[in-house]
């Protein structure tokens, strides 16, 4: 099974890189693997089965679930979840953004990234994870 763990660790080492397309990759990659994580506990521990959807809507419904849930963890890490979707999604689509926009993103979000990325291990160690 695919650790997405793995995607988060390709975005710090793809911000060791210089250059626009490294940063714009690593947000995306850190994105992704804490949605992959996310999702996989929401649907093995929290029993959401409709997350296991392939659409694009997938994406709301995970947040949804985050933000409305009785665990304080994951309501904190719904708000650093949605930030980085938010900044995902310019750096995926936006071309009108530029590295520095992107630079103060990771910045201004540094901790709140960091604690997010840092309940990972937490989730994963659930025995249904």
């Amino acid at each position: 099974m695919f650790d997405w763990n793995s995607f988060v660790i390709l975005g710090y080492l793809l911000l060791m890189e210089d250059g626009e397309e490294y940063v714009r990759s690593a947000i995306s990659r850190q994105y992704y693997g804490l949605f992959g994580v996310l999702r996989r506990y929401l649907i093995n521990v929290d029993y959401v089965v409709d997350l296991r959807s392939r659409k694009g809507d997938v994406h709301g419904k995970v947040f949804d679930e985050l933000k409305y849930s009785e665990d304080i963890t994951l309501k904190e890490i719904s708000k650093v979840f949605n930030k980085l979707r938010v900044a995902r999604n310019q750096a995926d689509y936006d071309g009108e953004y530029d590295i520095s926009h992107f630079e103060k993103f990771l910045q201004d979000n540094q901790k709140d990234l960091e604690m997010a990325f840092g309940t990972i291990d937490y989730l994963k160690s659930h025995p249904n994870y």
